[in-house]
Order: C-alpha cells, then sequence, then structure tokens
C-alpha cells in the first residue's frame, strides 16, 4: 500500500496542471481575427475552442456555453460581442467598439479593447494631408462617446468635422449626400456598424471617387477599394493586451476590476495610386508618415 501511495505521488508530480478552458467567438472569418487568434493562443496557457459565427446562420451561444463550460470566453467582433455580452456568470473579454473610461456601460462581466484608436491619432493624419473639414457618419447611440472625444480633438486641432449623425444605413447614405461639394474635405470611416454596412462602404468610396475627396479609415482592410489612408490596431499587439488580461482574469480578477483598453499599437497604411488620383502631393505623404511615427 505504501508503495502504491508513493508511486502515486510520483505521478502525479509530473502530471501537468489542468490547464484553464477559453471559448473565443469570432463574428466572422477573417485577417484580424485570425492574427488576434494566434497572438491571444500564444499569450495564454489553456484548452481552446473557437465558434466563428459567420460560419452558422443560427448559433445558441448560450447552449454553447453550457456545453462547454469556459472559464473566459473571447469575443471578437461586434456580432460576438452581442452574443456573449448577454452571458452571466462567465468572464468576456471583448475586442470590439466598447465604452472606456470610467463610465463603463457595459455588463459587469465584461472587459477588453476598444479598437477605436484615439481620435487625436487621426487629426494628426488630417493635419498632415491639408484637410481642414472632415466628413464623419456615425450612430449616436454605437459612436457618440467616441465622437465626442473626436470633436474636443478636432478642436484642439484646428480641424472641422462635419457630423452627420444616422441611426440606419439608409439614413446615413441620405447623410453622405449633404456632404458634396466644399462642405468636407475628406471622409472619415470609423467602426460603426451602423453606418459601415457594405451598401454604406461602397457609396462612401464612390462619393471619394466622384467628389475626390481622400476616405481616411479604420482598417487596412479598405485600402484595395478605394481608401486613401489607414490608421488601424496591429492586430498581432492587440492579441497580447488581450492576453494579459485573459491570464488577470485567470488569476482571479473580476472584469469590472480591469478598465477597458486602447490599442497601445497601430499601423498607418496608405493606398499611394488613390493619393496620386486624388493630387496629394510626394511631399504631403512624407510629412504624414513622419508626422505620424
Amino acid at each position: 500500500m505504501r508503495f502504491a501511495i508513493l508511486l502515486m505521488s510520483i505521478l502525479s508530480f509530473h502530471l501537468p496542471a489542468l490547464a484553464d478552458d477559453l471559448l473565443i467567438v469570432q463574428s466572422v472569418r477573417d485577417r484580424a481575427g485570425a492574427e488576434l487568434q494566434r497572438s491571444v493562443t500564444r499569450a495564454v496557457t489553456a484548452r481552446t475552442e473557437t465558434l466563428v459565427l459567420g460560419d452558422y446562420a443560427e448559433t445558441d451561444l448560450p447552449r454553447v456555453v453550457r456545453e462547454e463550460q469556459p472559464d473566459v470566453i473571447l469575443a471578437i467582433g461586434e456580432a460576438a460581442y452581442r452574443g456573449t455580452s448577454k452571458i452571466r456568470g462567465v468572464p468576456v473579454v471583448a475586442i470590439t467598439s466598447l465604452p472606456t473610461g470610467t463610465n463603463r456601460n457595459i455588463p459587469a462581466n465584461v472587459t477588453g479593447i476598444d479598437i477605436r484608436i484615439d481620435p487625436a491619432r487621426y487629426m494628426t493624419i488630417f493635419k498632415a494631408l491639408g484637410l481642414k473639414r472632415i466628413g464623419v457618419e456615425y450612430d449616436p447611440a454605437r459612436s457618440g462617446g467616441y465622437l465626442a472625444r473626436a470633436q474636443q480633438a478636432a478642436a484642439q486641432a484646428g480641424i472641422e468635422l462635419a457630423l452627420r449623425p444616422a441611426r440606419s444605413s439608409k439614413d446615413a447614405l441620405k447623410e453622405l449626400k449633404s456632404l458634396k461639394g466644399s462642405v468636407c474635405d475628406g471622409l472619415w470611416l470609423i467602426p460603426d456598424s451602423t453606418t459601415g454596412a457594405p451598401v454604406n462602404l461602397e457609396a462612401d468610396f464612390l462619393f471619394s471617387l466622384e467628389q475626390t475627396k481622400p476616405v481616411i479609415s479604420y482598417t487596412e482592410e479598405h485600402l484595395h477599394r478605394g481608401a486613401a489612408i489607414a490608421l488601424s490596431p496591429e492586430w498581432t499587439r492587440v492579441g497580447q493586451q488581450a492576453g494579459g488580461i485573459i491570464r488577470r482574469l485567470l488569476d482571479g480578477a473580476a472584469p469590472r476590476e480591469i478598465p477597458v483598453q486602447s490599442p497601445q499599437n497601430f499601423s498607418l497604411r496608405s493606398n499611394d495610386s488613390v493619393l496620386t488620383n486624388l493630387g496629394i502631393s510626394a511631399g504631403k505623404r512624407d510629412k504624414l508618415f513622419s508626422k505620424t511615427k
């Protein structure tokens, strides 16, 4: 008996500790999501299951969570956040558009990373390109707080924002027409699912072509569609940030103890052919990249 107990002690000493369970819920399959997943799984030791909502016509997320019983849920994208934010009792780390600061306005079991970059960074781009009036379509319910911050940054930078609130995709199409002519020098696209529907993006890039005004976007995915400039988070670094939050939660921290973070690193990309067609000089381009380093 004593030998059996000793043998069990030796075997248990060499057995690895059981890993925690992480459920990754992703809105769609895309490059950013893939980079985030790779980065998070490198940063966190956990048994991982991934569910891509876009792969299914309908998904019963509460049932999936009951069956998987994860210790933490990582939600990537707005659809994933909408689904997981209804779940209680499991910490959720969301990577999407989230309110930052002390006014959480999100469920107590949710924290994460707001993918929207500090608007002051965009003001630097507008100034470098010589753009003084910038048109912005947005849904007040989704992006009102972010645009309030943007207005403060714009005032300090001497930039005028031509704000066009829209509560539906159809409203956004109407508001876009009001930005024609001398009303604005360019369009600023923000991550807002109401004004960023496919039909609206198509209209935005057609507007840029017809009005000869640059589109400055939040994602480099838009560059091949006609955006002139993209300032977007570095997804590998965002994944590392998210991994740090997940580790804190697995170590016992409560989501409400961890403030929503902003991306710590970002990348600036340009579509040089679009800039050339818009008549934006090489000097302005050089100034742009030197000012935003």
